[in-house]
């Protein structure tokens, strides 16, 4: 493959890598977490209280379904926490189908993704109708409208990979935009098409966020919980593409001096490692600590996260510095194929200056 070259979008074997470099990319880490846990995390608690899905005896019995990748499909008992990493690899195994789309045309590719969207969003209100479920997972008790059965609704709705995927197309549509097309300078640069990007993605962030409030309460509005569960991830999901097509365009302003810092991309790069392994120390700290646990006020939590959040980064980082990079860097030695660069030419270089 030349570098700088455009991908083979119609070549099996461009899909083969596609594939391979994810999974290689993925099972890494995973696998070392899983196994940390299989073989000594069951050994290090101290009390008697141990909870009845020991995760060392689950992962020892449902290890395969983490692996492969299946967890958030069935009943999800090892590394519970991880059922994103499931459903973003089933979805992530459909990509191919919208990007061949875009690449026919774009109109295609937007109809297909709108498609799905609507159809994911119906079954969504099907299902909660169904099961009188809540918008969301809200608390372990839900209000008394709701179903009060939580585990019932994560393995059923919260989980399910048909139920995520508007987000994660509409994170496909906003790549294709960013990277395929261009806005005329005469409508991307308006004062008046800025504004609007930003009011219309501010207004669908705090729908999302704040939307679930009539909920909580306990109000009877059951058109508006099921609309509210269907659509609050993708509104979401498009305020956050906006944030993102409008600082890789320019007009992203303070928000994107403040998120180029540096130090976020230190902890982006932890960040998978980190997600792996924040709840082992955290069940980790309950079973070093003496029972009852005693609920002092908020300051308890606040005590908690404080040591919680550096804790799982720092681990995070180390595990990702003895396992993920080291894995990374093998694959690209032994499987990653060969670039021909092309030779830079001074004179072209003077030319290219000249007429800009």
């Amino acid at each position: 493959m030349v570098a700088g070259s455009k991908p083979q979008l119609f070549s099996f074997t461009y899909w083969l890598r596609f594939y391979r470099h994810r999974v290689l990319r993925l099972w890494p880490a995973y696998l070392y977490v899983l196994l940390v846990i299989i073989y000594r995390f069951s050994r290090s608690h101290i009390h008697p209280m141990w909870a009845p899905n020991d995760q060392g005896a689950m992962c020892r019995q449902n290890w395969w379904k983490n692996v492969l990748f299946i967890n958030s499909l069935t009943d999800n008992l090892c590394m519970p926490w991880t059922w994103y990493i499931g459903t973003e690899f089933i979805l992530f195994l459909l990509t191919p189908i919208f990007l061949l789309a875009f690449k026919r045309s774009c109109a295609l590719g937007l109809l297909l993704s709108v498609i799905c969207i609507c159809a994911s969003s119906a079954l969504h209100i099907i299902e909660s109708i169904e099961y009188n479920f809540p918008p969301t997972q809200m608390l372990w008790v839900q209000p008394a409208i709701f179903n009060q059965d939580f585990m019932q609704h994560h393995l059923l709705l919260y989980i399910k990979p048909q139920y995520r995927i508007g987000p994660y197309i509409i994170g496909l549509i906003a790549g294709y935009l960013i990277s395929s097309y261009k806005l005329d300078g005469s409508v991307k640069n308006t004062t008046k098409f800025i504004s609007i990007g930003w009011m219309v993605a501010s207004i669908f962030a705090i729908s999302s966020l704040f939307g679930l409030y009539p909920a909580l309460q306990g109000w009877d509005w059951p058109v508006y919980h099921l609309i509210y569960g269907a659509t609050h991830r993708i509104l979401w999901a498009l305020a956050i593409a906006w944030l993102i097509y409008a600082c890789h365009n320019g007009y992203g302003g303070p928000l994107n001096n403040l998120l180029s810092l540096r130090i976020f991309s230190a902890l982006a790069a932890a960040s998978y490692s980190t997600y792996l392994v924040h709840l082992v120390l955290v069940m980790a700290s309950f079973m070093k600590a003496p029972f009852p646990i005693v609920y002092n006020g908020p300051m308890t939590l606040v005590r908690f996260c404080a040591m919680q959040i550096p804790s799982a980064y720092f681990i995070g980082a180390i595990t990702m510095f003895i396992v993920e990079l080291p894995a990374n860097n093998i694959e690209r030695i032994l499987l990653q194929r060969p670039t021909v660069s092309k030779r830079i030419n001074r004179s072209d270089i003077k030319q290219k200056l000249v007429e800009n």
